[in-house]
This record gives structure tokens, C-alpha cells and sequence, in this order.
């Protein structure tokens, strides 16, 4: 995952913490979409599977993935 946010930073100028954000809020919505890729998804991106969709409190990614359904 750190190369795709390097990349994301490089081609942004976003920091790397938003990037990231960036990174958990479209994982989770592709998750929740095509949930038989979770697995694949997680591997992919070297992440543990165990974050639920909400990237934090008072996260305003999250909070705006939240509002929209993701």
C-alpha cells in the first residue's frame, strides 16, 4: 500500500496521512461492492481486513464515506 500512496502523494501534492484516508475509503467501497474480492482487495494492499469502513472519529473521509454509503 505505501507505493500506491507515494504515488498518490507524488501526483497529488496531498500528504501522505490523506492519501492514505484516500486509500481506506475507496478499498472499503470496492469491499463492499464486490465483497467476494475482500479477501483479494486486503491482499493487494497489504491490510488486515479488519478495518470496518470508518477510517477513524472525526476522520473527514470517513465521515463523508459514511454519509454517502460507502
Amino acid at each position: 500500500m505505501s507505493e500506491l500512496i507515494k504515488q498518490i502523494v507524488e501526483k497529488t501534492g496531498v500528504p501522505a496521512e490523506q492519501a492514505q484516508q484516500v486509500v481506506d475509503v475507496v478499498a472499503n467501497f470496492v469491499k463492499q461492492k464486490f465483497p467476494q474480492f475482500g479477501g483479494q482487495i486486503d491482499s493487494l494492499l497489504g491490510t488486515s481486513g479488519d478495518n470496518s469502513g470508518n477510517t477513524g472519529s472525526g476522520n473527514i473521509l470517513g465521515d463523508l464515506g459514511s454519509k454517502l454509503g460507502f
